[in-house]
This record gives structure tokens, sequence and C-alpha cells, in this order.
């Protein structure tokens, strides 16, 4: 492989590069793996609302979100798993619904917000939904307290 200035491109250094990339995403999978996380997350079947493009923290139209009877979830779907991408955004979180203290939906110009406050540290997420109503009344099903603006 040639450069522009007609030289000739080292071939180790693309082999370096792919052989990184191979590395890191071997040892995210195993990561995952030995923490009894999946690597490609599946909506629970019990889901009160499910939605598989909503968007959060540093993850747009990538992550997936499900209420259940009992838990609020979210992750990424595959292949943002990987690369350990879930690890250092924090992107997954799996939230017993009695632990949310509250949750506002509030319309935005990109749709509609949630933002959800639990546990007794008060953390926070925010989630672009593209149901909000029905991530709501999931919520509201379960008992969870809703502010709405």
């Amino acid at each position: 492989m040639k450069r522009m200035n007609g030289e000739e491109f080292p071939l180790w250094m693309i082999a370096g590069a792919w052989g990184w990339i191979v590395l890191v995403v071997g040892i995210s999978a195993l990561y995952r793996k030995t923490n009894g996380k999946p690597i490609i997350p599946r909506l629970p079947s019990d889901a009160l609302y499910c939605e598989r493009r909503a968007s959060g923290r540093w993850a747009n139209n990538a992550l997936m979100v499900a209420v259940t009877k009992d838990t609020l979830s979210v992750t990424p779907y595959f292949p943002f798993t990987l690369g350990f991408l879930p690890e250092f955004y924090r992107l997954e979180h799996c939230i017993p619904l009695k632990r949310i203290r509250s949750v506002t939906v509030r319309p935005s110009a990109w749709g509609m917000n949630a933002v959800i406050r639990y546990g007794p540290e008060e953390r926070t997420l925010k989630l672009k939904l593209r149901n909000a109503d029905a991530f709501a009344n999931a919520l509201a099903g379960a008992g969870v307290q809703l502010i709405r603006t």
C-alpha cells in the first residue's frame, strides 16, 4: 500500500491497529461474560414497556429501555455493549422500581424527555424516548410518582 508521497505504508501499522481493536473487543466481551452481563441483550418477555432506540447520556438511539413490574432497565444494544462503552459512560442501569423517587416527563424540541431520580443518593437518569406517555403509564401502573410538565 502506497502513501500519497509514493512511500510504502508499513503493513505492521495496519495489522497492529486491527489487532488492537480485536483485542479490546475480545477482552470486553470476556469481561461482560464473566460479570454476567449479556453481549447481545434481550428485552424481558414480561415487559410492561419497551423501546429499542432510546437515547441517553452519550448514547444517541443506542439504548434499550424496559419497564417490568419490578425494575426499570436501560442497556445499550449490540454492538454498543462492546469496547467497554457501557462501563466508561455508565450506560447500563437496572433500577428497582421501589428505589425510584420521581419521574418527570416533559416535551423538548427533539421528542419527549424523562428524568428519573432514584436511590437514597438521588441519582439522576435522563432519557429521550419516542413514546414517553407509554413509559410514564407503565411506571405509574407500578406505583411510581410521576411529574408531568
